[in-house]
């Protein structure tokens, strides 16, 4: 991912695959004041620009159903897509966020959607859509790459992303560029280990099923604490007489903190921007996790919250719809 690419002139559209929503965006120029004329989607419409001060654009959500295929999940996306692209004129380029490792031939460790492994997601885009320019990266690497350009890490080196969801997972920024790795799995923390060391099979993400949103879920509900959910763990250890869920919430935490302890460590970052779901807990989650940072660090970071939230990544989606036009030019 490049620093920095000049605006372009086209029409792009982002796509954010997620584990439970895909959201889509179609964006006009940059400076552009021709409106976008929605007329029925089949899927919420979030947001609409219109304003002549701000880049006309649209964005709709698409709800995926629990247990749906990954080959329904992108039909109903290409048909959504459709839409948006015909009410634009059409389209100059396409970005796509998505879980997991992107290879040309497949999306890796995706585990969230039935069946997104076996896709070769590009091929289905390119046939789906028939745009020429398509880009495919993963979610939180498009997240930070937002943050770069447009939110909390722009002219931030070395900057860090951390994506606190359902998935763990962190997108260093080095001269305001997202580091890959050689496989594309840099910051992939989500299969640190947590405990004795294993030797790992294949499938399975430690730290993701320890303290990610998901894992932490499942955690709760065989606790025998009588939390039914997160959010109901996080609203029980903000009450200081429930002892239990508090050190269940705390420990979470503390091994979120250890992992992160090492990416700070290795990077030295000016700024860690913190994203994904589990950052709702608010000040139940900062204040231990930047504590933690503060009290084992000898050079703390600032720590702040991403920009543009839950967003984030479809933001990113656009950004790459734009520097593949400016590559082209």
């Amino acid at each position: 991912m490049t620093a920095s690419v000049p605006e372009t002139a086209g029409t792009v559209l982002g796509i954010d695959f997620g584990g439970t929503k895909v959201e889509l965006r179609i964006e006009r120029a940059p400076g552009s004041t021709a409106p976008i004329p929605l007329g029925t989607l089949g899927a919420r419409l979030i947001s609409e620009s219109d304003t002549p001060h701000r880049t006309p654009s649209a964005d709709v959500r698409l709800e995926i159903e629990p247990g749906e295929s990954a080959d329904s999940v992108l039909d109903r996306t290409f048909d959504i897509a459709r839409a948006l692209v015909e009410a634009a004129g059409g389209v100059d380029a396409v970005g796509v966020s998505t879980p997991g490792i992107v290879l040309d031939d497949r999306v890796d460790l995706a585990p969230n959607v039935v069946g997104w492994s076996d896709l070769s997601l590009s091929d289905r885009l390119r046939d789906g859509l028939g745009a020429e320019r398509i880009v495919v990266e993963n979610d939180v690497k498009a997240a930070a790459l937002a943050e770069a350009r447009q939110g909390t890490l722009v002219d931030v080196d070395p900057g860090l992303y951390v994506n606190l969801g359902t998935g763990i997972a962190i997108a260093p920024v080095l001269g305001g560029i997202v580091l890959r790795g050689a496989h594309g799995a840099a910051g992939e923390i989500g299969y640190g280990v947590v405990g004795p060391l294993p030797d790992w099979s294949g499938s399975g993400a430690p730290l993701e099923e320890y303290a990610g949103g998901g894992g932490l879920q499942r955690r709760v509900a065989a606790s025998g604490l009588g939390i039914a959910d997160v959010p109901s763990l996080v609203a029980a250890a903000s009450v200081s007489v429930h002892e239990s869920a508090a050190k269940f919430w705390l420990d979470a935490v503390d091994e979120l903190a250890r992992h992160l302890l090492t990416a700070t460590l290795t990077i030295d970052p000016q700024r860690v921007t913190l994203g994904g779901g589990m950052v709702r807990a608010g000040r139940a989650l900062l204040g231990p996790l930047q504590g933690r940072l503060e009290s084992a660090l000898p050079y703390p970071p600032e720590v702040v919250v991403s920009a543009f939230g839950a967003r984030a990544a479809l933001i990113g989606a656009c950004i790459l719809a734009r520097d593949a036009l400016a590559h082209a030019e």
